[in-house]
Parts: structure tokens; C-alpha cells; sequence
């Protein structure tokens, strides 16, 4: 990464200059490259939802040979090279190759977020009014609630019936199917009621409202034209007849409304991804993609996907649960047949973690919201982020130095471009990861992010080549011992 100044005296000195990644790209690994975004492209457009990414990776893990990770206390030791998978609650995911290392040594584990920033149904949603039926909604994470409006929606319905059965619907993804949408007001009329509003107030979360029908029920005679919720009533008709399900069952169901839109290669050289959930899904994709690559590690090697970090990581399924430690707690035992509190807390302690998220990197339109000497860039390799937390730092795991070591020794002697950067200008950014949750277990975090353009909008962009590397670096990682 250090490249000499013009001249080559011995006065001359080192200037650390970041490179564009893509120098580094020869003909057999651009192969790679394509063949990792290719299979990246398909689960970002199927891996809409929570339930949705681990259903889709629970049956690849299986037929990959995954087994379901004993409970603790049973003493079972498994052999290196075993592959376990850990589900909670159908909200958080753990897989695991087991090492050849002792527990005591620690695991290499990947934790990364697979909950993105939505809309979800409220639980009695449904009503009508002017002409129109429509959902009430309660948006979820930090969004721009004015960029939800006026784009296709697809809903992801999950329910449970009456008879214990779990049933799941998705109405927009498929070609052909109907979708949903918010209304905007013309700019012809909005001028007293939306202009003179501050920008996170341009639309509401109360005016976050899905149109979701308009033709009313059949009227047998004009008295019955006067009927109310005729709309309403219709569309609660199509959801029993299409569904199944009862104006109370949608009370009861988890149902998300999240952009229609494909994932699609960006600009002429298609050389960028442009997607909905780059944040964190981008990270998860590419922690599964490197765990598949494994061949025995050296230690135990771990993904851990986590659920609720847009919104504080609470709830049994967060970073601050103690479903982390349970599924550590497992992974000791079938690395070392022990299930005491020594072994366990002892694996914890020497536990190495890259804390995967995405970040976001310098734009050249508002470039004035960043310090530019320390922003990532798009296209410069995986970003180092040795803190994060805004202000003074606040909500931060610095992660030491000798750590930080075993990582710049790895990205080296694996040829990975790196930069590092942080989050826009120290007293105007910042943003928060599960790094310093982690942190608190006494395990070495350190965050590695991926560069992601229009952060946190319904249609995020990420770099080919920084999701290749973020692939190899998340490899490497897990395989190796540094």
C-alpha cells in the first residue's frame, strides 16, 4: 500500500497512497469477481425480508451439508471440518465450520445485520377513504420518509392461522403481480401544505399511507351504492379469497412493504450494483459467500447474522442479547466437548471478530458532509473503520492496535486493497454497528465495512469490486491464523 516519492535517495520517504481497486483486478480473478456479484444479484433480489434472507440461506447451508448445532450441555465434541448452523427464533442466523484450533484459541467469527430499513403494516390497518383503501404504516430504521413515496411496493405478509400453520404471501416481486404505493401530493398544489416543511418532515410517518384498492363491491340496487366502506369490504373479500386470511388475522400477521424495484448492474460499464438492502445484506451476502469458500480452518470459523441493529440491536435476535453468547457458548462445546463457564468465557476472550457493515463513502455531489482526507471511497477496496459512534466518539469500541496488527497483516500478505475513513465530518456525521455490543463480550472487534452510495434510501449503490474483496478479505479471515 506504501508507495515511494519521486526519487529514490535515501532521503526519499514512504507516502501511503489508497489505489483504485480495480488496478489490482487481473484477468482470472475478474472471472471471480462476475461470478461472485452474479450470485450476490440473486440473493439481494430474493432476500427482501428477515424471515426471507434465512429461509434462503438455510436451505443453501443444508444442501451444503450444515447441521443444526446440538443444544449445550450435551459434551459433543465434533470433528474439523463439521459445518452447524445455529437459527433463533427465525430472526437470527449462525453457521460454523468447525477448526483444527482449540476453543481456548478463540473463532474467527463475521457479524453482520440482515434487517434493513421498511415499512411495516400497522395492526389494524385497513381503511377507506376519497375513492381509496388504503394500509396505515409505522416505518422502521432511519429512513428518508419522503423518498418511500411514489415507487412501486411489494408486501411480504408472514402469518400464523388458527391452526398453528405458518403461512407466507409476497404480493409485487413477480412479474405480472399487482403492486403497492404511497401518494405524493402535485407540486401544482403543495405549496402551503409541503414546501414550506423542513426536509424530514416533507411527508410524515403518518402520511406514510399504502394505496392498496378503489374498485368497491358489487352494489345489487343504488340504495346499496350508498353503503359504507364498500372498498374496504372488497378488499378484505380479496384477501380472505387470495390469502386466507381475516380482517383480524392481519392484526396478528408481520407484514412489510418494501420497494418493488429490481437489484440491477449500474452505468455503462455495469461495474456498480444498485439495490434495495446493500445495508447490511451486502455484508451478509458476501459473509456467506466466504464461508461457502472454506476448506477446514484453522480456527473455528463463524458468520453471525443479526436482527434489529436499525433500531438499537435490542430483542432476543440483537447484538445485545444473550443469543450471541448461546450460540458461542455452542460453538465451544463442539469445538472442545467443554460447556463449563471457564471454557466458554475463555474462547470468548480470545475471540477475533470483524464487525461487517456498510458505510457511507464520500459522494461527489454533497461532498461538502465529509472530511475528505479520511471518507472511503467507492471502488478502493474494503474500509477499515477503527471507530465509529459520532461526536466525541460517543458509542465507540476502538478496537487496540495490536489486533488492528493481525488485520493489516492479513490484508497485506492476501493482496486485499483497504482504505480507512469514517463516517462524514466528526461534528456533523457518524453511525453506529454492533462492534462495541460485541466489544462488551471481551472479544476483539474491529469494523470492516463495505462503501455504499445513498445510504439508507430505497435504492442503494455498491461498488463490483468492493464487494469481491470485502468476499476475499471475510475469507481469508476465517481460513487463516495471523
Amino acid at each position: 500500500m506504501a508507495k515511494k516519492a519521486a526519487g529514490s535517495d535515501k532521503n526519499s520517504v514512504k507516502v501511503f497512497k489508497v489505489a483504485n481497486a480495480w488496478d489490482k483486478i487481473k484477468g482470472s480473478e475478474l472471472k471471480l469477481l462476475e461470478k461472485r456479484n452474479q450470485e450476490y444479484l440473486k440473493f439481494i433480489n430474493t432476500c427482501k425480508t428477515e424471515r426471507g434472507t434465512i429461509e434462503y440461506i438455510e436451505t443453501r447451508a443444508t444442501k451444503a451439508g450444515y447441521k443444526m448445532l446440538p443444544p449445550l450441555g450435551q459434551g459433543k465434541k465434533l470433528k474439523p471440518g463439521s459445518k452447524v448452523m445455529f437459527i433463533n427464533k427465525n430472526r437470527a442466523l449462525g453457521m460454523a465450520i468447525i477448526g483444527k484450533r482449540p476453543a481456548s484459541e478463540g473463532f474467527r467469527l463475521i457479524a453482520a445485520h440482515h434487517d434493513v430499513p421498511r415499512i411495516d403494516i400497522k395492526a389494524q390497518p385497513l381503511y377507506e377513504k376519497h375513492g381509496l383503501a388504503l394500509f396505515k404504516t409505522h416505518y422502521y430504521g432511519g429512513i428518508k420518509k419522503f423518498q418511500w413515496a411514489a415507487i412501486p411496493l411489494s408486501l411480504h405478509i408472514f402469518a400464523v392461522g388458527k391452526n398453528g400453520k405458518l403461512m407466507t404471501f409476497v404480493i409485487g416481486e413477480k412479474p405480472g403481480d399487482p403492486v403497492f404505493t404511497i401518494t405524493d401530493v402535485a407540486p401544482h398544489i403543495g405549496k402551503k401544505i409541503q414546501y414550506e416543511r423542513k426536509t424530514a418532515d416533507v411527508i410524515s410517518g403518518e402520511e406514510l399511507n399504502i394505496v392498496v384498492g378503489h374498485q368497491p363491491e358489487a352494489a345489487s340496487d343504488e340504495k346499496e351504492t350508498e353503503t359504507p366502506n364498500r372498498i374496504k369490504n372488497a378488499i378484505l373479500r380479496h384477501i380472505e379469497k387470495d390469502f386466507g386470511l381475516t380482517e383480524e388475522d392481519l392484526a396478528w400477521a408481520e407484514i412489510r412493504a418494501v420497494p418493488a424495484m429490481p437489484a440491477a448492474e449500474i452505468g455503462f460499464d455495469r461495474a456498480m450494483i444498485g439495490a434495495y438492502g446493500h445495508d447490511d445484506r451486502a455484508c451478509v451476502g458476501a459473509a456467506f459467500a466466504a464461508i461457502s469458500e472454506l476448506d477446514i480452518p484453522e480456527h473455528t470459523a463463524a458468520i453471525l447474522l443479526l436482527d434489529k441493529e436499525e433500531i438499537g440491536s435490542a430483542g432476543p435476535n440483537g447484538a445485545q442479547s444473550q443469543m450471541v453468547t448461546d450460540f458461542l457458548g455452542r460453538l465451544t462445546e463442539a469445538t472442545s466437548g467443554e460447556s463449563t463457564f471457564a471454557a466458554i468465557r475463555n474462547a470468548l476472550g480470545a475471540t477475533q471478530v470483524l464487525s461487517a457493515d456498510t458505510n457511507a463513502p464520500i459522494d461527489p455531489t454533497f461532498e461538502g458532509a465529509y472530511d475528505p482526507m479520511n471518507s472511503g471511497v467507492v471502488g478502493k477496496g474494503v474500509w477499515i473503520t477503527k471507530h465509529s459512534g459520532s461526536g466525541g466518539k460517543s458509542g465507540s469500541s476502538e478496537a487496540d492496535i495490536e489486533y488492528l496488527a493481525c488485520i493489516r497483516s492479513m490484508l497485506t500478505k492476501e493482496n486485499i486493497p483497504y482504505q480507512f475513513g469514517e463516517m462524514g465530518k466528526v461534528d456533523e456525521g457518524g453511525g453506529g454497528t454492533v462492534a462495541y455490543l460485541l466489544a462488551n463480550l471481551n472479544m476483539s472487534v474491529v469494523d470492516i465495512s463495505l462503501p455504499t452510495l445513498s445510504l439508507h434510501s430505497p435504492f442503494e449503490l455498491i461498488s463490483k469490486v468492493d464487494y469481491h474483496y470485502s468476499v476475499s478479505a471475510y475469507r481469508a479471515f476465517m481460513q487463516n491464523h495471523y
